[in-house]
């Protein structure tokens, strides 16, 4: 078993009543711009899930936003997990007899207002997971102008 996990890539997300979140806006592989670039996005929204195996416990996890025409992260934070003993009792209370092996997934959302792209290419969003050193992919976006 791995670690995997997936990135919605949206202009707004809002928490509704109930714990739910409504996502505003959501782009599906490709965002196509009239602007040309540089463009500016008054804001822009990434929510993304982790997956890892019950096996492989988390002690930190560090989401990193990349766009392009930037070598390195524009963003980089660290996303709070519960502490091992607290994943363990998770754990330990989920039912003996079921079939699908048990995994700790963390949620979190970045949100940039406002977002500058420079140039097309893809926006990616990825975690290090227990202080790496490896990079997990959670998706990306490719942008690009109309006129292009």
């Amino acid at each position: 078993m791995r670690r995997y996990g997936y990135s919605i890539f949206c202009d707004d997300i809002r928490s509704e009543a109930g714990g739910k979140l409504s996502f505003i806006g959501c782009y599906n592989a490709v965002m196509m711009t009239a602007q040309n670039f540089p463009l500016v996005l008054s804001k822009f929204c990434i929510h993304f899930h982790v997956f890892s195996p019950a096996t492989q416990p988390y002690t930190s996890v560090t989401a990193r936003c990349y766009v392009p025409g930037e070598p390195e992260p524009i963003a980089e934070e660290p996303i709070e997990v519960p502490g091992l003993l607290d994943q363990q009792k998770l754990l330990d209370g989920l039912p003996k007899n079921i079939a699908v092996p048990p995994y700790i997934v963390v949620a979190s959302s970045l949100v940039f207002s406002p977002l500058e792209i420079r140039q097309p290419g893809l926006i990616h969003i990825r975690v290090v997971i227990n202080e790496g050193p490896d990079e997990l992919h959670l998706g990306s976006l490719q942008v690009i102008s109309a006129s292009a």
